[in-house]
């Protein structure tokens, strides 16, 4: 195996310089977004009711100088938000069920994620048409104020000087 990357070379980039943050700055970047993607995964394993997958598809990505984006699944945002029932908006969800009959791709979600033969699968799905899909909160409560307050302290103390830190929620950039 060799030390530095094939393609990379050309651009004067070696392994150990790629795998490793150039100052104490993008250390503590990489430290923030590595604690909130395992905090988010974490909450997701406890609060939401998935096959692990949702959890395992978030990820830390670095997307300029001291900026990174967390990303997920497209799912992520219906959980996170919920999704109102068809005709209503019990959730107050930005997300609504438009249709009230079921898909076979849903149906087909819903039995290969809880074992279920085809019939009682479609009459899952039904009931979350009728029902909606409850809010996770799952950004509320995993950036919450104190976390942010929390980053803003550390984030003072690595530079001596005092931020205001926010996440900006893009649910239309989720994948």
């Amino acid at each position: 195996m060799a030390n530095d990357f094939d393609f990379l070379d050309t651009f004067g980039i070696s392994t150990s310089e790629a795998q490793q943050p150039q100052n104490v700055y993008e250390k503590f970047l990489l430290d923030v977004g590595n604690k909130v993607t395992a905090d988010l995964r974490d909450y997701i394993k406890t609060n939401v009711s998935n096959t692990g997958g949702l959890a395992s598809s978030v990820v830390y990505v670095p997307n300029g100088a001291l900026t990174f984006e967390i990303q997920a699944d497209d799912y992520f945002k219906f959980q996170d938000e919920g999704v109102n029932a068809v005709g209503t908006t019990n959730h107050g969800s930005s997300f609504s069920f438009k249709y009230p009959g079921v898909s076979p791709r849903m149906a087909k979600a819903i039995q290969e994620w809880k074992g279920f033969d085809m019939s009682h699968a479609y009459a899952v799905a039904s009931s979350i048409k009728q029902h909606g899909i409850a809010p996770k909160n799952i950004i509320e409560n995993v950036l919450s104020e104190k976390t942010l307050d929390a980053i803003a302290r550390d984030l003072a103390e690595v530079t001596g000087l005092m931020f205001t830190i926010n996440f900006e929620k893009e649910t239309k950039q989720w994948q």
